[in-house]
């Protein structure tokens, strides 16, 4: 075996390569899973959470709300209630606090379709994890929720400086 070989099973065998790999290996069969969801006529998984979210906040939110999780930015936020109020799941009301802004609120059918959604999504979940023990489900959890906090110590601001 030639160096460059070496050095290559070398970085491949790094548990951050592994890790990411099979998080992206992860990702991509949960895609797959949505995709067939979503082509069974439901929600995708951005579009259940965003109404989740929503119904969850009880209350018609504002665009800024969104702009975190699934949603980057502002404008990939604006993007999903265009489609969303399209399919009319939800609609755009005037902010009572601040006319120059809106406020998302869900509809009626907005409700329905994230009921049947989350209802398919999860039986699938359940299918897929239902091997898992209760000792890795939990260890899976925490080791998730651990990394999250990890990528969200990361991006912090620097309170060190100046």
């Amino acid at each position: 075996m030639n160096q460059s070989g070496a050095a290559a099973n070398w970085i491949d065998d790094t548990f951050e390569n592994r890790f990411f790999t099979l998080l992206t290996r992860i990702c991509r069969q949960m895609m797959q899973h949505a995709e067939q969801i979503k082509a069974a006529g439901t929600l995708s998984p951005p579009q259940l959470w965003f109404l989740k979210r929503l119904y969850d906040a009880g209350a018609p939110q504002p665009i800024s709300f969104f702009a975190d999780g699934f949603f980057s930015n502002l404008s990939n936020a604006s993007q999903m209630i265009d489609r969303l109020e399209a399919e009319g799941l939800v609609y755009r009301i005037n902010n009572p606090r601040d006319r120059r802004s809106k406020l998302v609120e869900l509809t009626a059918l907005g409700v329905e379709r994230m009921h049947q959604a989350y209802e398919r999504h999860f039986a699938l979940a359940q299918e897929v994890l239902a091997p898992l023990t209760d000792q890795e489900r939990a260890a899976a959890l925490a080791t998730f929720e651990r990394i999250l906090a990890l990528f969200s110590d990361q991006n912090a601001p620097d309170e060190t400086c100046c």
